[in-house]
């Protein structure tokens, strides 16, 4: 029984490549070398809508088109483009750019795009409460930090006050004393944990503890409000120098000013305000969001409502200051935002999700095995290392040996770790007492980094899309270099054969008898009057034009020879001019004038009769059993 489902899913297997290799059949040859009906079709639907000319998408010319592309590679392979090095740098460049995109998980990485902009429409204002830990801390340690937070979170849980646990308790020096108020944010201006547990906590609560790379926290969020965004403001400026009392006197004469209607806010700020960058320009300043400028102009200009409303006289460390709202920005739309919001996610602590979710998902594709222990390492890591001090062990002799195997085909040796170890040495003393948990947790990032070069680097073998994108961009590149060095560098530097060819072809750029038909509506008749006169005197259209001032006037280009003369007439209200003026009779213009359509024709010229001599040179054998077929699948 055994044997027959043996048998049997034998025989599907082979029916099953038989059909792939039936659908995927040789369309032609070119040089001996095959060229499949996949190809061609994938290249032809790929293109259809993207050409302009029905012509070119009439299956037969395509054809055509496709055999020229084709012949071209072949040459440029045969005279080694492929291997000169900055056709290699370039390459390189965009498959490591390409391959980047690959490396993350793309469904993560959408919902933290749209996450991300729905969190940008509310600013909150939040306060916390840390307990610091270090990021590698020992259990000890941790555990010590935990039990901290957790009787404080206890204590909220009672009633107590949130502001003077924070005052007593927290380790955040810089909100401690603010009775742990942090202010107003906005999505990236906290680390990725913080953010979302203070945009999952409902306002005026505090939440559960939790933990980021600086230790334990508790967050409070103390009001919610739709986001600013972006904000443009116009400021007078006057700065208090060593006679703060006069600059208070300033600044409350101009805030006179301003309200009594005397001058205008740009112009006491072009005439008074000490920031002269702004003050050349009324006082305007480029547009800012949250956290971009000291707290107190902030909430000045935050608190402004409409365009044109005036703030009081207020005073920071240094200077006095007046603001006028000039325009408040609305958040963009998702599309315009997208671009955005992923390079910042790319610098962000989230980016680390979506790299983690990739890579959990390359651990279940590919067989990452520890083979050897950890050990010898730990015992060549001293207090140097975290002094960065520590020198490569030349002399160890397990340098070559294996610690960890990627599918049965990729080596992890102990150098290999020794060199990422050398690499990432850190000036924190205090990790000496963790030197264990630290390396264990510096060997899990070396692995985790190999497995994605490894998957980067043979990213052709396991992604069909990625490898149909790399190779389009492979030959597209490549023939660009080709026709630029045997098609337009030599159109360019071949004189001679640029002017031989404009001789032989001098009535293909004959220009016909032309003229400008001239029609003009005026609402005096004294204007029409004088655009009449110029025409029937042969005037040029620029002195037309001067005459007729704002009035409508259409010009035309037309072929032929002018017919007839200038004519007036009244049309109802409006008088009525119509004749013609820059006449040039047929003529064929010198080269200099039409360099640029001749070079173009002589382009085309080198390349038809280069494709001539490729035809020649690389023969080409059309399956045309195979190409009826294709060509009744698409011919309309």
């Amino acid at each position: 029984m055994k044997r027959k489902n043996f048998l049997l899913i034998v025989l599907l297997s082979v029916i099953q490549l038989l059909q792939a290799q039936k659908k995927n059949q040789t369309l032609m040859t070119i040089d001996g070398q095959p060229v499949s009906t996949n190809e061609f079709e994938y290249m032809y639907n790929k293109n259809l809508d993207l050409v302009q000319d029905p012509a070119q998408k009439d299956i037969d010319n395509y054809l055509q088109l496709f055999i020229n592309y084709k012949l071209q590679l072949a040459d440029a392979h045969t005279q080694g483009m492929d291997t000169l090095p900055g056709f290699k740098r370039e390459f390189e460049r965009y498959r490591n750019e390409l391959a980047e995109k690959y490396l993350s998980d793309r469904q993560v990485t959408e919902k933290l795009l749209r996450e991300a902009y729905e969190r940008m429409h509310y600013d909150l204002n939040v306060s916390h409460i840390m307990v610091a830990v270090p990021q590698y801390a020992t259990p000890a340690d941790t555990l010590e930090a935990y039990k901290k937070i957790q009787n404080i979170y206890h204590r909220l849980k009672k009633g107590a006050s949130f502001e003077k646990l924070a005052e007593q308790y927290s380790e955040d020096y810089g909100s401690k004393n603010r009775g742990g108020n942090i202010g107003w944010i906005n999505v990236f201006m906290t680390v990725y944990p913080f953010e979302t547990t203070a945009y999952e906590t409902p306002v005026g609560q505090f939440s559960k503890p939790f933990r980021t790379r600086f230790g334990y926290h508790i967050v409070k969020v103390n009001d919610k409000r739709p986001a600013v965004y972006r904000i443009q403001v116009k400021q007078i400026m006057i700065v208090k120098g060593n006679d703060p009392e006069k600059a208070r006197n300033k600044i409350q004469e101009i805030y006179k000013q301003l309200t009594s209607g005397e001058a205008g806010f740009d112009d006491l700020a072009r005439k008074f305000s000490d920031d002269k960058a702004s003050a050349r320009h009324g006082g305007l300043l480029p547009p800012f969001g949250l956290r971009q400028k000291i707290e107190a102009f902030e909430n000045q200009a935050f608190a402004l409502k409409n365009p044109g409303d005036i703030s009081a006289p207020f005073q920071t460390e240094k200077a006095w200051h007046i603001l006028q709202l000039k325009q408040k920005i609305s958040i963009p739309s998702f599309k315009r935002a997208k671009s955005d919001l992923e390079r910042k996610i790319t610098r962000d602590s989230r980016a680390q999700l979506s790299r983690k979710t990739m890579i959990d998902r390359l651990k279940q594709r590919f067989n990452l095995k520890d083979v050897a222990s950890l050990k010898p390492i730990l015992k060549l890591i001293n207090q140097s290392y975290f002094h960065q001090k520590w020198k490569y062990p030349e002399n160890f002799k397990k340098t070559e040996k294996p610690l960890a195997v990627i599918n049965n085909e990729d080596t992890l040796t102990y150098g290999d770790f020794l060199t990422w170890l050398y690499r990432h040495q850190t000036d924190n003393p205090e990790l000496f007492r963790i030197k264990k948990n630290y390396v264990r947790t510096q060997y899990e990032n070396f692995k985790n980094q190999r497995l994605l070069d490894y998957y980067k680097q043979n990213l052709e073998r396991f992604n069909p899309e990625f490898k149909r994108t790399v190779k389009e961009y492979y030959d597209g590149l490549l023939l660009f270099n080709y026709k630029s060095k045997n098609i337009w560098e030599k159109s360019l530097n071949d004189t001679l054969g640029l002017q031989q060819y404009y001789k032989q072809h001098r009535e293909k750029y004959r220009i016909p008898d032309r003229y400008q038909a001239i029609y003009g509506e005026f609402k005096t008749k004294k204007t029409a009057k004088a655009v009449y006169k110029a025409l029937k005197a042969g005037k040029s259209y620029a002195e037309i034009e001067k005459l007729a001032g704002k009035n409508l006037i259409k010009v035309r280009i037309k072929e032929g020879k002018p017919q007839g003369k200038p004519r007036l007439k009244k049309a109802g209200k409006k008088y009525i001019v119509e004749g013609y003026t820059g006449y040039t009779p047929a003529h064929i213009p010198p080269l200099d004038q039409v360099r640029g359509k001749v070079l173009g024709d002589y382009q085309q010229y080198i390349e038809k009769q280069l494709l001539i001599k490729l035809k020649q040179k690389y023969p080409v054998r059309l399956n045309e059993t195979t190409w009826k077929k294709i060509r009744a699948k698409y011919k309309y």
